[in-house]
């Protein structure tokens, strides 16, 4: 469902909350999604590809994995982020976002993307810049 206050989905055991799409400081070329994903299952499960309008994004290590029962928050108060270091799109634009879980399958979502001020101010991509692959 979309909504100005994030979208929301169900794939199987897993329940996407509030995504928002953050875009990052003018001219950047970024963006952060904020959102909670819940495993209401009795399984861990984990994300296994995720895409922002159809481009590869980046999951900070560590946030790809769902414990059963258990819920992770990305970007807001958060350890863990996704990030897109390839993103263009006007503020206030529903904007696709394909998320595959390893178990759950592959949800897609349209998310609305503000501009880093009001309630966003200071959201930006953590790490600043893509990470040299390992």
């Amino acid at each position: 469902m979309n909504s100005g206050n994030g979208t929301q989905a169900q794939i199987g055991e897993i329940r996407i909350e509030n995504a928002t799409l953050v875009l990052g400081p003018k001219g950047s070329g970024t963006a952060t999604l904020l959102t909670t994903m819940v495993n209401q299952g009795s399984a861990p499960d984990s994300l296994v590809g995720l895409e922002i309008d159809t481009k590869p994004v980046y999951v900070t290590p560590g946030g790809s994995e769902l414990t059963a029962g258990a819920a992770v928050s990305f970007g807001f108060n958060s350890a863990v982020w996704i990030n897109s270091y390839e993103f263009t799109a006007p503020v206030s634009n529903y904007v696709p976002v394909k998320i595959q879980f390893k178990d759950a399958g592959i949800v897609l979502l349209n998310v609305l993307t503000v501009p880093p001020t009001g309630i966003y101010a200071g959201i930006a991509p953590v790490p600043a810049t893509l990470p040299a692959a390992s």
